[in-house]
């Protein structure tokens, strides 16, 4: 099986190649999406694992226990994977302008493309990582991570920009209110 930073990188420089042909502002407005989505999740993760509880003890899963890491994991995957979907389909939240032309215009394209695989590749390693690589088929494993791998953990984006660093509050908030003066700003 691939190492999972290998892995990791792949999808980062995919998620690269798509900014370099879709363009700075659309990939802009998909950067603002998935850090809103990452701080709902920072705020709502106790309210989805006890209403996973929850909802495991009303419909009486057996052996609910061992799998409430193995469920959670997958809501938190699946709402990064839906986020990303919708903010890349269709008719983007795009910010208003034009693109700049000619190499500076490519390399924002090209490096806010990264900055989006680092977000999404980077949240569905960290919610893996979170929940002790419970999706067993995929073949990665805390106790197999590599030196390597081991030190990308904590600079994974929900550990590293989900840190409190101002009046109690995780950088994703200040990064989603710029964001959003920025879009609004025009």
């Amino acid at each position: 099986m691939t190492p999972i930073e290998v892995f990791f990188g792949a999808l980062v420089v995919m998620f690269g190649l798509v900014g370099l042909v879709r363009g700075f502002l659309r990939e802009l407005g998909v950067t603002m999406v998935m850090v809103f989505v990452l701080f709902f999740l920072s705020l709502v993760d106790p309210v989805v694992t006890k209403g996973i509880e929850r909802l495991l003890n009303l419909l009486s899963v057996e052996a609910g226990a061992d799998k409430m890491p193995l469920y959670t994991c997958w809501v938190h995957l699946a709402v990064v994977m839906v986020a990303a979907f919708v903010s890349y389909e269709g008719e983007t939240l795009a910010f208003a302008g034009s693109n700049p032309a000619g190499a500076p215009g490519t390399v924002l394209g090209l490096m806010l493309g990264l900055v989006n695989g680092y977000l999404i590749a980077g949240s569905l390693w960290y919610y893996m990582d979170k929940y002790n690589y419970p999706i067993s088929w995929l073949g990665f494993a805390t106790e197999r991570l590599s030196p390597l791998a081991s030190k990308i953990v904590p600079l994974l984006p929900s550990s590293f920009l989900g840190q409190e660093v101002f009046l109690g509050q995780s950088m994703l908030l200040y990064l989603s209110i710029i964001l959003l003066v920025f879009r609004v700003i025009r």
